[in-house]
């Protein structure tokens, strides 16, 4: 088998020798309904964490496989997105209408993640599947001589496109950092349509993603001549760092969008997408998105940032929209979307993240509705901006002594919300040590504080194990916790007057 070297980013294209790309199932007649390798039919619910993606339409239509490894997001091959055989494939939305089956539930794909260094993307489902229990990543690289289980949604000996997941055990030849060399045993082989599908290796416990199909010599599929089983697969072992490092691309605000006295949760996706989870009480609802082409607004070192707070005194968070230029504006919520927007202020493009001149913060600090800005300086100090409808004020100095809590990456980090029920945001301080202290708001000012929480080190800057929102989700007037895991977990630790409870979970982003 020939060896073959992978190009950065892009997809991987057919193989020398004769060894092939196992993606297309041909050019489909009929939705693939394919369900992969040459195997025997798996048992009716076995590996329900693989899933049929259907790539392209027409007389471009083809299939591949794919696992799911979180509630809304597949492990699958970069190559099944390449337009032509061995390109390139970028980061955002797929060039191709796709769409992932898992059971009878049929998904469109609305996001592609590229690896660099080998064919591995994460993509992303338009909603969460909550039914199916995601594949858990193998920590250990597979050994010569282990056999693995093969699973997937390609053609079989007799069929082109069957009806139901297939497998077979696989040989493990060799490895590289990378890769891993199979050989089919009994004639089972990768057939066209299993690429992106799971590699398996069994366990005490069940069974553990080890590897996902890339490319095959195809022996024995339907339609075709060749008799060599051997394949190549893409190893995702050692890889649940980077799939973690993938979901928590996202950043998540606290904000009552529809206007009903409860913070709801707003996800600006890694794709641009702003999705906002209505708060139902007991439960974050499925996202539904309501703005879209917010990419380059995703790691504030692009084109700039996003807050969402009610600015016109409406009761429903409108969306503010801070650019690399310095320029602030107001995009106003209309219940199912925020419009055009208008410019308020300006001269702010050292204030992005925190690491030039300073921060910005966006709360209503008078308490009368609507959203002030706080301009928190490199130098300590903190001014209120006051808003006067249309613009922010050149405020006046409310406290200092912050300069340490600006970029987040030294004594802490600070927060502004309503603690205490009066309509106007008291600071919350929120030290490296893990403590979180309410500094109550005065009217101009912001008392020496009382202590709430302890705990929480480890979720200042999102770095570790999580971050940290406050919002009013219950109702009360009074900003509760929002515990955001890297697991992608939500909670809500209600407000009980001096202190957050032990909280509820909420939903998994």
């Amino acid at each position: 088998m020939p060896t073959i070297r992978i190009r950065t980013r892009q997809a991987r294209g057919a193989m020398t020798a004769g060894i092939v790309l196992a993606a297309t199932a041909g050019l489909l007649t009929t939705a693939p309904t394919a369900q992969a390798v040459s195997g025997e039919p798996a048992a009716a619910g076995e590996h329900a964490f693989t899933a049929r993606l259907v790539i392209g339409e027409g007389d471009a239509m083809r299939g591949c496989s794919a696992a799911l490894v979180h509630q809304q997001w597949l492990l699958t091959a970069t190559s099944c997105f390449a337009a032509t055989p061995g390109g390139e494939v970028k980061s955002g939305k797929p060039a191709m209408k796709t769409t992932a089956t898992l059971g009878t539930r049929t998904l469109g794909i609305v996001e592609v993640v590229p690896r660099d260094d080998r064919d591995v993307a994460m993509v992303r489902l338009a909603e969460p599947v909550t039914t199916v229990a995601p594949a858990g990543l193998a920590a250990d690289a597979p050994e010569a001589g282990e056999t693995l289980l093969g699973a997937g949604f390609g053609r079989t000996r007799t069929e082109w496109v069957p009806n139901q997941l297939h497998t077979g055990e696989f040989l493990v030849d060799s490895t590289t950092d990378t890769t891993v060399a199979l050989t089919g045993q009994d004639g089972v082989s990768v057939c066209a349509g299993d690429t992106g599908g799971p590699a398996l290796r069994r366990t005490d416990s069940g069974v553990e993603l080890t590897a996902i199909h890339s490319r095959s010599w195809q022996g024995g599929c339907f339609g075709g001549t060749e008799t060599r089983t051997g394949a190549v697969d893409a190893r995702v072992d050692g890889l649940a760092g980077w799939v973690k490092d993938v979901r928590n691309r996202d950043r998540s605000h606290s904000a009552d969008v529809d206007g009903d006295g409860k913070a709801d949760l707003v996800v600006l996706r890694s794709n641009g997408d702003v999705a906002v989870h209505r708060n139902q009480g007991d439960t974050f609802a499925p996202g539904r998105v309501m703005s879209g082409g917010w990419g380059l607004f995703v790691t504030w070192k692009d084109l700039g940032r996003l807050y969402f707070a009610d600015v016109n005194g409406d009761r429903k968070a409108d969306m503010i929209v801070h650019t690399n230029d310095g320029n602030i504006e107001v995009r106003t919520n209309h219940g199912t979307y925020w419009d055009q927007g208008t410019h308020w202020s300006g001269g702010w493009g050292r204030f992005i993240d925190g690491s030039d001149l300073g921060r910005l913060y966006f709360a209503d600090v008078n308490g009368d509705g609507k959203a002030d800005m706080l301009v928190h300086t490199n130098d300590g100090n903190i001014e209120v901006r006051t808003n006067r409808g249309t613009y922010w004020d050149q405020g006046t100095h409310w406290s200092g002594g912050w300069g340490r809590f600006v970029t987040w990456k030294d004594l802490g980090r600070l927060y502004f919300a309503d603690v205490n029920g009066d309509r106007k945001a008291d600071m919350l301080v929120h030290t490296n040590d893990g403590k979180i202290a309410v500094r109550t708001n005065h009217g101009t000012y912001w008392d020496q504080g009382t202590h709430w929480s302890g705990g929480w080190g480890l979720f200042i800057d999102g770095t570790q194990l999580g971050t940290l929102k406050f919002g009013d989700a219950t109702g009360d007037g009074k900003a509760d916790m929002f515990v955001h895991t890297k697991d992608g977990r939500v909670a809500v630790r209600t407000n009980h007057g001096t202190y957050w409870d032990q909280g509820k979970f909420m939903i998994t982003l």
